[in-house]
């Protein structure tokens, strides 16, 4: 039929007439192959004949497929059989509609059937739909900015029992973004598999902004609903969402990716049939989202290029770690001892790989494989000839075929910029710029600038913002301070892991300096200007106030106070649905979790340190609104601070005075500004008389002699003395409330110190690293009472009202009390390396729980490139316990893990008497229990339970990332020490908690710490 349409139009195409009958040939053949290729199987056919006989197809009114879609959808089996049957013999060969009855044949448990049905699906359409053609969407509905709010479909019985009614117009929900204040489904069309799926809500935006006052309020949620087939019996299916955070297929939730990478896909065992994908959807405006499938294939893991590569500097290592992300395809079996080997040098000087502790990775998860490489002959000259390492990387692992990647490492010189690597807080492996001093500093020893980027620029771009031209020439770098400008994937904010990560560089970039001979000038971490442009700003004011004994000086450019009050970027309880039912105690407990973040509560702990905040004034991605905020804190708070507004600048700027003089982070002004407090006049601190001690390499009077201290007075500030170090040499190690507010008023005197404490249970008391106050045998009076200073450190706990020496360390946390090693709240988890252990007692959950596991452990990949193994209880020992932190996951019935360190924590969990929390009770249907416990000495454990699979399921949804256009890392923004949700969660978000709140100094439960009293 289609070979003489096409010979009639080439007729009318006047193409000469001796063509045709060749072209009709060709067309005869090809027609010929499709019919083969999909012929009717003879079972099928005689299915189809049997059925037909036996039903009576004129009771069937419509054949469309929406309508056949309904009735199975609405469980009118029987109406279903009729009209499929009845469409297939209009059209015998409709793919889908084979898969429909397959479907509906499985479903009514007649396998043979449901068999032929399938292997004639396989024919028709293949093994597996190529794309979802139809998308359902429902919404929009307003939504808070934290990870957790609630649904208002769960009102109406959640997505996956809504959604069968998606064909029926009648069916309406309730939306206040929307006019009459109802929504109903709508159809998307996916146009191929290429083509991105775009949602436009109909909704008045902008006259929601100006009635309501809020840009926030463009924020929405809603749902998204595609089915797809699979005809074939036990196929691995691979699926990747881009531009959403994690998705649903049926019942099983899986990670997507909102950063939108091609390379990561996500394995699921699908049996044969009809399934559904559900996709969350969260955006501001119109939204697009890409969904994708495909079978695994001939190959059981995938290798990835490594995001983070160190540089050879003249020709040197300098950083030699890698992490090598590999993604388990199969949805069954485990990689296991992934070697990593390299198998081919192409260039550079020889090099031998070091490959640490055997790696398994588990069905369906993406893990960095992190391994270190060496010079095969040590040289420590300092010139070499710069030339690029090529090698070839062999990935093999015990029972599948070996895949390569082809590594090449540039070569930088000492005058530019360089990428170095290293292994992070949390064991993973992260990277910094850096550009060494342009002149030598005193005795060799150079203090560091620490510069943080902003949103979507990389680290080598940081570090290249400080260049300048001079006489044609662009110089690199600064005179007399190492520049070093570290990064960390993800939403960070330069809070929590991101915090972590910039310390760690720093210390990472004092011990390669230290441990290089043919470098001149070394790094010390301990004297330090932060600095930091736009989120960078903000980063640099954290840093500062958290780790002010470091601080020569600081330079927040464009930067925001904290993130809550940033444009409509973290809005805090401002449109959420669970405002409507959560209790205010909640709402404090959930503050408390971030209160630590901002910047503006501890601007006390400045006092002393130079600061130079600026701005261009038509900056309008960070108003000046924001620094104006702080100079006015600042002020308040007698800080040497110097405020400048730019005229007719905006965010960011190359030109401030005159072309190429530095622009907005390194123009002279800046220069100056650095130059003045980097000079540290130095001694070089005999103690460290080895390169291989961990110690600091300066020991200096610095910029404040101690006779400038004499009649000052400085206040220190904590909200979580997890975080930080110390102020003046005083550091907060315990709280008498914690997570509240603390203070530590110092005043210095000619001849003695004073210090006044509120809400303080333990100090540490230690010389300063700049070596401007030395408190050994210095007369000290605290609370009026005074107190022998002898040592360094000096440990100070108050006990019955007078402060004594402490019996132990208490920078040191165990599972009998708590210090700042082990402090929450639930993030904290993930600030040192940690396994995620599954319960395996109950046979019938554990595939559930091992699943949850992957999900989890993906995400801490996607949003922040965390390492995240993942281990079976009966595996876990206790050596390999001790040195990680643990998050357990566990379910009905009981995990012996998660029993175990339950028991060092205040909670009583029984099958018939439910939950118990202090004298509270939870014996609801649903209930599900995040709880912090100590690990060991200084660890943590994180367990998540539930009484059901859906209690289970609500606390590991407090893992979620959901915030676009980028997601933070799980557990990491509003989820206190302990969390235990309720029946509602789903409806209410924070407003289903049954309780929340922090456990006590001796893991103890308090109603000042706690939502709920009973």
């Amino acid at each position: 039929m289609w070979g003489r349409k096409i010979v009639k139009c080439i007729e009318t195409m006047n193409i000469r007439v001796y063509f045709i009958p060749l072209l009709a040939f060709i067309l005869t053949v090809i027609a010929i192959h499709a019919k083969k290729k999909y012929q009717i199987q003879k079972a099928s056919l005689q299915l189809l004949e049997k059925e037909t006989k036996k039903l009576k197809l004129e009771e069937c009114y419509s054949t469309q497929e929406q309508s056949i879609i309904k009735l199975r959808l609405t469980r009118q089996t029987q109406k279903a059989l009729t009209c499929i049957v009845k469409s297939l013999n209009d059209d015998p060969y409709n793919g889908w509609m084979w898969s429909e009855l397959g479907t509906l044949y499985t479903l009514t448990k007649d396998k043979t059937k449901a068999t032929t049905c399938l292997k004639q699906a396989v024919k028709s359409s293949g093994k597996l739909s190529e794309y979802i053609r139809t998308w359902h969407f429902i919404g929009p509905f307003i939504i808070g900015k934290a990870e957790v709010d609630g649904d208002p479909i769960a009102y109406f019985g959640g997505i996956q029992n809504v959604s069968r009614r998606r064909y029926d117009k009648k069916v309406r929900f309730y939306s206040e973004l929307v006019g009459g204040g109802e929504v109903k489904w709508k159809t998307y069309e996916q146009k191929g598999e290429a083509e991105p799926v775009q949602i436009s809500p109909d909704v008045r935006w902008n006259e929601l902004i100006s009635s309501i006052g809020s840009l926030a309020i463009t924020e929405w949620q809603g749902w998204a609903v595609g089915e797809f087939a699979v005809n074939s019996k036990d196929e691995n299916v691979l699926v990747q969402c881009h531009g959403v955070s994690h998705i649903f297929v049926d019942d099983v939730i899986i990670t997507g990716d909102v950063y939108r990478r091609t390379e990561y896909w996500f394995g699921i065992h699908l049996s044969p049939g009809i399934h559904t994908l559900y996709v969350p959807l969260r955006s501001k405006g119109p939204m697009t989202f890409q969904c994708r499938l495909k079978l695994e294939g001939s190959h059981a893991f995938q290798v990835h290029r490594p995001s983070m590569q160190p540089d050879l500097v003249n020709g040197h290592i300098l950083g030699d770690v890698l992490a090598l992300p590999i993604t388990n395809l199969q949805t069954k079996k485990w990689l296991k001892k992934v070697k990593v080997s390299i198998s081919q040098q192409n260039t550079g000087i020889p090099i031998k790989l070091i490959q640490g502790p055997i790696v398994n990775i588990a069905p369906g998860q993406t893990m960095p494989v992190k391994f270190q490489f060496k010079e095969s002959e040590s040289g420590n000259d300092q010139s070499r000839e710069c030339k690029e390492i090529s090698f070839i990387l062999t990935v093999s692992t015990a029972e599948t075929d070996s895949d390569h990647v082809t590594i090449n490492l540039r070569c930088r010189h000492l005058h530019q910029s360089f990428i170095f690597t290293f292994q992070d807080h949390d064991g993973s492996i992260q990277q910094a710029a850096a550009i060494s001093p342009t002149k030598d500093c005193p005795q060799e020893v150079c203090p560091v600038v620490l510069t943080l980027h902003g949103t979507g620029v990389s680290a080598q771009n940081q570090a290249d913002g400080y260049k300048r031209m001079e006489n044609g020439d662009w110089i690199f770098g600064l005179d007399s301070a190492w520049v070093l400008a570290p990064t960390r994937h993800g939403a960070h904010n330069w809070e929590g892991p991101g915090t972590l990560t910039a310390m760690t560089a720093l210390h990472k970039l004092q011990e390669l300096t230290k441990k290089s001979p043919w470098l001149r000038n070394k790094a010390d971490e301990n004297h330090v200007i932060f600095a930091g442009h736009s989120m960078g700003g903000h980063g640099a004011w954290h840093l500062a106030t958290h780790y002010p004994d470091r601080a020569l000086a600081v330079i927040p450019l464009a930067g925001w106070n904290k993130k809550e009050e940033y444009g409509d970027s973290n809005v805090f309880f401002r449109h959420d649905v669970s405002t409507s039912h959560v209790d205010p105690a909640t709402k404090a407990i959930l503050e408390a979790c971030i209160a630590e973040n901002e910047a503006d509560r501890h601007v006390s702990n400045l006092q002393g340190i130079p600061v130079l905040g600026r701005i261009g004034a038509n900056d309008r991605t960070v108003h000046p609104f924001f620094l104006r905020r702080m100079y006015r804190r600042l002020k308040e708070e007698n800080v040497n601070v110097t405020y400048k507004e730019l005229p007719g600048k905006e965010h960011w700027w190359w030109d401030t005075w005159k072309t190429n003089d530095g622009g907005a982070v390194n123009d002279p002004q800046l220069r100056n500004f650095m130059s003045e407090y980097s000079l540290v006049s130095s001694t070089t601190d005999q103690s460290c008389d080895s390169v291989d001690q961990d110690c600091s390499i300066i020991k200096s009077k610095g910029k404040y002699s101690k006779s400038k201290l004499d009649g000052s007075s400085f206040t220190l500030t904590v909200i979580n003395p997890a975080l930080g170090e110390s102020l003046k040499g005083v550091r907060i190690i315990q709280q008498i409330v914690p997570y509240r507010t603390s203070t530590v008023q110092i005043n210095l005197t000619p001849d003695s110190v004073t210090l006044a404490t509120s809400n303080v249970a333990k100090l540490s008391i230690s010389d300063t690293p700049h070596g401007d106050l030395t408190w050994t045998g210095v007369p000290c009076e605290i609370d009026g009472q005074v107190v022998n200073l002898k040592g360094n450190p000096v440990d100070l706990c108050r006990k019955t009202g007078s402060w004594k020496s402490c019996d132990d360390n208490p920078l040191m946390g165990n599972d009998k009390e708590r210090g700042p090693s082990n402090y929450g709240p639930a993030r904290r988890v993930a600030e040192r390396s940690f396994l995620i252990v599954t319960g395996t007692s109950n046979k019938a959950l554990a595939p559930i729980l091992f699943q949850l596991a992957i999900y989890i452990a993906n995400l801490f990949f996607l949003t922040s490139d965390t390492i995240a193994p993942i281990i079976e209880d009966t595996m876990l020992t206790d050596q390999l316990a001790e040195s990680n932190n643990l998050i357990i996951i566990g379910g009905p019935g009981e995990n012996l893990h998660s029993v175990k360190y339950l028991d060092k924590i205040p909670i009583n969990i029984d099958n018939d008497s439910g939950i118990q929390l202090g004298e509270c009770i939870f014996k609801k249907t649903r209930v599900g229990l995040l709880a912090l416990a100590p690990h060991g000495n200084q660890g943590l454990s994180l367990i998540l339970l539930g009484n059901s699979l859906g209690g289970l399921r609500d606390v590991v949804s407090l893992a979620s990332p959901t915030i676009p256009p980028m997601t933070r890392s799980p557990f990491s923004n509003m989820v206190p020490d302990f969390v235990i949700t309720g029946p509602d969660f789903n409806k209410k978000g924070a407003g289903g908690y049954l309780c929340s709140g922090f456990w006590g100094n001796r893991w103890e439960y308090r109603l000042e710490l706690a939502s709920c009293a009973c």
